[in-house]
């Protein structure tokens, strides 16, 4: 995929990943990891560009940066009062005033950045376009193969909170926005194996009635 990134920006986009890869190389999380984030990335990119979005590396950005706070939430136990799209928002804000590469982003788009991240689990929250693309760029790696891959992976066999999260997929499926996730959702027959996953999961709930 040609990417019509400046220097600057590309380097940006590199040492984002790089930051990325580290965090999650010292706190690896099942499912929510780098290899995650590189697809949400590559999602946000195709969407933006669909959509006609300018700043497309800011979409990439977004979701190389989406879910840093997962490693927060799962390992520092005394933090686990606030969600991973908290910590997120935090850890980002932190990235802005100590490292020097964020520098060439300008004010408001680092306000659209950490609005994405800290409300990307949030479908009414929609002051900026990257907002919603990096939702609907997160929703589609749930779908498919790798969604039912990631589900089953993160929830370990926890048939309850496997049940939560199946339902948790047409609930995303009915919150995506934009036409270019809509028709790769369709081109791609994404919900097929999701369809043919969670009817299985539910025949195998059915036990025999005893009287």
């Amino acid at each position: 995929m040609k990417k019509d990134y400046s220097i600057v920006q590309a380097e940006l986009v590199h040492s984002a990943r790089e930051k990325v890869a580290k965090l999650f190389q010292d706190y690896p999380v099942k499912g929510h990891n780098l290899d995650h984030a590189e697809r949400v990335a590559e999602h946000a990119v195709v969407i933006a560009e669909g959509e006609g979005y300018k700043d497309v590396y800011l979409c990439e950005l977004a979701g190389l940066v989406h879910d840093i706070g997962r490693a927060i939430e799962h390992y520092k136990a005394e933090k686990r009062k606030l969600s991973h799209h908290e910590f997120s928002y935090e850890l980002l804000r932190a990235w802005f005033n100590e490292d020097d590469r964020f520098k060439i982003l300008g004010r408001e788009q680092k306000i659209a950045l950490l609005y994405t991240v800290r409300y990307h689990w949030n479908n009414a929250a929609d002051d900026y376009e990257l907002a919603w693309i990096l939702r609907d760029a997160d929703k589609l790696d749930l779908f498919g193969e790798i969604g039912i891959q990631r589900i089953t992976e993160y929830r370990n066999g926890d048939k309850e909170k496997i049940q939560q999260d199946m339902r948790f997929e047409y609930d995303c499926l009915y919150w995506i926005r934009t036409e270019t996730a809509k028709r790769i959702i369709e081109e791609q027959k994404l919900m097929e194996p999701v369809n043919t996953f969670y009817k299985t999961f539910l025949k195998e709930q059915i036990k025999p009635i005893v009287l």
